[in-house]
């Protein structure tokens, strides 16, 4: 509804028109003002408006100017270790690089700890600088992250500068070589309280503690001093290394052991007994930090008394003898005339000394009066299985070589075989090296060696186990004709005539050695047979596809073998007896060309100098006595 009613006659009408147009002249006021207002505002912006925008043209255009001198060049103001290669290019930074901090370097650094120093050389941990990461990381300041970024670098290289640290490259082996020659004079490691068991007495040792060199600390001083053109003296940083067993602890496990070691112990088995005194025991006991305070050594630990497994086993099992259990059998490799087949293993049963040792520990710790421990059993798996066997790759022979003997020479018989069985079956893992010595070990007469002639210094004189040479000749002819490495070998001090010419090999005990080492990537198996006059000695394997050809060089440096004569009282004066015969000194090269696939893999070269070898003639000096005659006179009286 209207607010004023329309009256009759046009003056009713104007009037009403001319209310209705005074109501609408409050709010086009209202917004005049506002219009005016606002247009007040925006003129007195425009002067900041019109500044900002002319800062950023003149950034912009600062920028633009900056990138187009800079281009393909480092930034101005940039820097590394206070070498300046703004607005440099790639390679004269190098260059410049080189120079200034390559004099840098070429100066030693002194490490001084106390009235200790050391001079240390660029050389001698092998620092140098990466040329090529310090140039790269310079070009990138003003160019490298987003356009903001960029920009905020350039500004505070423009205003500030930008300086980088170098990037050394250093030889770490070396460098931790020369920190080794520091620290042992910095380092005195912690000696932790312990307990020692002088018969049956446990008795403490103090402990106390130490001091360490900081490695990661001396290593980053060491290389900041080298690009330094100040200070160049590093002082050895060094720490406490505290002890981490007290005496009270070692004193409370000294208690627990001495109550270990108050009585003896039985251990029992079926209707079996064995009885051992403390004596033995206290040999059996390990007092040492917790398994779980090793995995925090910084902790304090706590000592565990325990009777050892590994301690115990061995004089366990000595006593117990063959009473418990049965052994347990490696599968074995059984070859015959070049064929070779695996004999399966077996499992076995013996005491278990895990078990043993945790229950005599918790026994021995309750005290009080005599101890008893009943042994149980378990299984016990043998060190070469038949799986195992079966993935050594022992499937082919490899080579085989030959020697004979006189039957009747009892005594070196007896030798060789005893050596044929000490060798047989040894087994050489990839990449294992083969000692003769080492596998046939000591030629005793406990083992049942006798005595027979061998070469002594030049002389053939009865020795224990004579007619080892024998048996390292037809090893070394094998090894030969296999192609595989020979690591070591020597000839004999004279010529034999019944081995191959240069291919002989001496052997003794605490002397010379014959090696060789498996190249291969399965395990080589050592095979020897023997009858009652010869040796064959065969290696098996898989076949690394070797041939073999020898060849022998010429005799040379002939030497004539003079005579030794041996006064004998035994006999007669003017006869002689030819003890040995002389042989020739002389020397030779035997090549080894060893090929595969039609292509050399090594040659070798065996070189033998043999000593003349005198002949021994024993000549009598037993006087000879005339027979006597009758020379009786008879005188006629005329």
């Amino acid at each position: 509804m209207p607010e004023i009613q329309r009256v009759a006659g046009q003056n009713g009408d104007r009037v009403e028109e001319r209310r209705e147009h005074r109501s609408h002249r409050r709010p086009v006021a209202r917004q005049a003002a506002r219009s005016h207002r606002h247009a007040r505002k925006q003129r007195d912006s425009l002067p900041w408006i019109i500044g900002a925008v002319a800062v950023v043209v003149v950034l912009v255009l600062a920028i633009g100017l900056d990138l187009l001198l800079s281009s393909g060049r480092i930034h101005p103001r940039v820097s590394i270790a206070g070498v300046d290669v703004g607005s440099m290019s790639a390679g004269g930074a190098t260059a410049t690089l080189d120079k200034e901090l390559g004099a840098r370097i070429a100066k030693p650094v002194k490490v001084v700890y106390g009235d200790s120093s050391w001079d240390v050389t660029a050389k001698q941990i092998g620092l140098s600088f990466d040329d090529a990461d310090q140039t790269r990381r310079a070009m990138e300041v003003g160019r490298a992250g987003g356009f903001l970024s960029a920009v905020g670098a350039r500004i505070d290289a423009i205003f500030t500068g930008v300086d980088l640290a170098p990037t050394p490259v250093v030889d770490e082996e070396k460098l931790n070589e020369t920190l080794d020659v520091i620290a042992e004079s910095t380092d005195v490691p912690a000696k932790n309280a312990s307990v020692v068991i002088e018969g049956t007495t446990p008795q403490v040792v103090e402990g106390k503690d130490g001091h360490m060199m900081r490695r990661d600390v001396i290593r980053s001083r060491l290389l900041a001093a080298f690009w330094s053109t100040g200070n160049r003296v590093v002082k050895a940083p060094v720490v406490v290394d505290r002890m981490h067993v007290d005496a009270a602890e070692a004193g409370r496990a000294a208690k627990v052991a001495e109550g270990m070691l108050d009585s003896a112990v039985t251990i029992t088995f079926d209707e079996k007994s064995w009885k051992f005194p403390p004596a033995d025991i206290a040999k059996w006991i390990d007092i040492a930090p917790s398994q779980e305070d090793s995995k925090t050594p910084s902790a304090e630990s706590t000592l565990t008394v325990v009777v050892s497994p590994e301690l115990a086993e061995e004089p366990i099992l000595k006593k117990l003898g063959s009473d418990v259990g049965r052994p347990a059998k490696n599968a074995r490799f059984k070859t015959a005339h070049g064929s070779v087949t695996i004999i399966p293993s077996e499992e076995g049963i013996g005491p278990d000394i895990a078990s043993l040792s945790d229950n005599m520990t918790r026994e021995l710790k309750k005290g009080g009066g005599e101890h008893s421990v009943a042994l149980r059993t378990t299984r016990v798996q043998p060190k070469i299985t038949t799986e195992k066997a079966r993935g050594m790759g022992v499937t082919q022979r490899i080579s085989t070589f030959s020697t004979t003997y006189e039957p009747s020479n009892r005594p070196r018989v007896n030798n060789i075989h005893l050596l044929g069985n000490a060798l047989d079956g040894t087994l050489i893992k990839p990449g294992g090296t083969f000692s003769f010595n080492g596998a046939a070990g000591q030629r005793t007469a406990a083992k049942g060696y006798q005595e027979a002639n061998a070469i002594v210094k030049g002389r053939l004189v009865p020795q224990l186990g004579g007619g080892v040479c024998q048996v390292g000749t037809t090893v070394f002819n094998a090894v030969f004709l296999s192609g595989l490495p020979v690591v070591e070998r020597h000839n004999h001090s004279f010529y034999i005539s019944h081995y191959p010419d240069g291919r002989d090999a001496t052997v003794s005990w605490g002397g010379p050695d014959l090696k060789f080492k498996n190249e291969t990537d399965h395990w080589v198996l050592v095979s020897v047979s023997y009858t009652s006059s010869s040796i064959t000695v065969s290696l098996y394997g898989t076949d690394p596809g070797y041939d073999v050809t020898a060849e022998k060089g010429k005799w040379t440096n002939i030497r004539e073998a003079g005579t030794e004569e041996i006064k004998d009282p035994k006999l007669e004066k003017g006869s002689k007896v030819v003890e040995e015969q002389g042989v020739s000194g002389r020397s030779i090269v035997v090549k080894r060309i060893v090929e595969k696939d039609g292509k050399v893999v090594r040659t070798d070269s065996f070189f033998s100098n043999y000593r003349p070898k005198a002949q021994i003639v024993r000549v009598g000096t037993k006087k000879v006595e005339q027979p006597e005659t009758d020379t009786t006179t008879s005188t006629t009286t005329p």
